[in-house]
């Protein structure tokens, strides 16, 4: 297993002081992140019978004696782990007492927004910090000198942003992805448990029609109505469900350039893959070979560049999906169109199919215009118009970035 240095993350939490409330869907590393931030701390993990492991001492204690000594200990920071476990009357208690050294962990979403909420007895205590999966920037800093070829770097920082999947670095990817059939339906079953919501038919789906390339919110509509999962192909019906899968963390969406409608996806490439793989291939029931799981890396692929470099020029992302025009990378601000580009993920790329993205980039006469290869040797000839960033060049972004948000820190 690797260990991934959470630059990204130690950043933001050098903003914060405690009390602090880490959130984020399960298995996204908050546990081992809060415990090697916040050094020579204590330690507490509140299991599901209530119960509370105190780490210190190895060794289970009461309530009353976790009361004790939050009240107690000074020079310490506490963490107490899937704290939402404790008694209700844990939250009226901190609403007297304002403790300043608490970190309180949870994965239940839900839970956090209503911490977070006007009704909350603890509104105003905690400031809040959302985990998610590990940062592009993170992942390939760590991995770049473990994985020399270029190519195989980036597909396999994709999937490796999931901590679950570190356990299993260094073997080949499609090998590591093999493991989607116990991980995969096993996580979900935590997050909505957690949740305290079943896994209906009707969320599940909603992931299997984004999975299957089902973008947008009529494009799903139909795929549930084509199963019976609903009633009438009515997109209002199905929105409060895609707000609690945006909200859980395990869906993301992008705006449409000029437009009103927004496109869905899979937050999680492992996820993606999955339910993909069994949409498509009946994966929980049958073996796969290799070439199955790497048909969707050229979206993925696609997907890893648009956040990663959204965060380097520090602009959002938008979408051009039309029918006669699809772009992969479009970054603008305040909705202005800023810079434009196209992913060609293979080994050979011709002087034709450049001369093609040229000819397209070229209906954009005021943007910047990009070109992300792996390496620019595979390139048989070079735009003049069009920026070639190679894995190496966005290694060299990515180290400037870093630095630059420390420079501004």
């Amino acid at each position: 297993m690797i260990i991934v240095n959470r630059i990204i993350d130690s950043i933001r939490m050098d903003k914060l002081d405690p009390p602090i409330l880490i959130y984020g869907r399960r298995k996204t590393g908050k546990t081992f992140f809060a415990k090697n931030y916040f050094k020579n701390s204590y330690y507490f993990f509140v299991r599901r019978d209530r119960s509370i492991y105190f780490e210190e001492r190895d060794a289970a204690i009461t309530y009353d004696e976790l009361i004790r000594l939050i009240e107690e200990v000074e020079d310490k920071t506490l963490i107490i782990d899937e704290f939402h476990r404790l008694p209700g009357e844990f939250l009226d208690w901190l609403h007297i007492k304002s403790p300043s050294n608490l970190v309180m962990v949870t994965s239940t979403l839900n839970l956090a927004r209503n911490l977070l909420s006007r009704k909350s007895p603890i509104l105003g205590l905690f400031l809040e910090f959302k985990m998610d999966l590990i940062d592009e920037r993170d992942i390939l800093l760590t991995l770049k000198d473990e994985i020399r070829d270029s190519k195989r770097l980036i597909e396999e920082s994709i999937y490796l942003r999931e901590p679950i999947l570190l356990r299993w670095f260094g073997r080949s990817i499609d090998i590591t992805l093999r493991n989607l059939k116990m991980l995969v339906p096993a996580l979900i079953g935590e997050i909505f448990e957690e949740e305290e919501r079943d896994l209906s038919s009707r969320y599940e789906g909603i992931i299997r029609a984004l999975s299957s390339g089902r973008s947008t919110l009529s494009d799903v509509v139909s795929f549930l109505y084509s199963y019976r999962l609903i009633d009438k192909q009515d997109i209002s019906s199905i929105k409060p469900y895609v707000r609690s899968l945006i909200d859980i963390g395990l869906v993301k969406r992008y705006p449409e350039y000029l437009g009103k409608r927004y496109y869905y996806f899979i937050t999680s490439p492992m996820m993606d893959l999955y339910y993909y793989l069994d949409e498509k291939y009946n994966f929980s029931e049958v073996d796969l070979n290799r070439k199955y799981f790497i048909e969707k890396i050229p979206f993925h692929v696609e997907d890893f560049f648009r956040n990663l470099l959204s965060k380097i020029f520090e602009m959002r992302v938008f979408m051009i999906n039309k029918p006669d025009l699809q772009i992969d990378l479009v970054f603008g601000d305040f909705k202005k169109l800023k810079i434009i580009g196209e992913v060609k993920w293979k080994k050979n790329i011709y002087r034709k199919e450049i001369k093609i993205l040229e000819e397209k980039l070229g209906r954009f006469k005021e943007c910047r215009k990009l070109l992300v290869v792996p390496s620019i040797d595979y390139l048989e000839y070079i735009p003049e118009d069009i920026e070639v960033w190679d894995v190496n060049r966005i290694l060299q972004e990515v180290e400037k970035n870093i630095n630059t948000i420390y420079d501004n820190f």
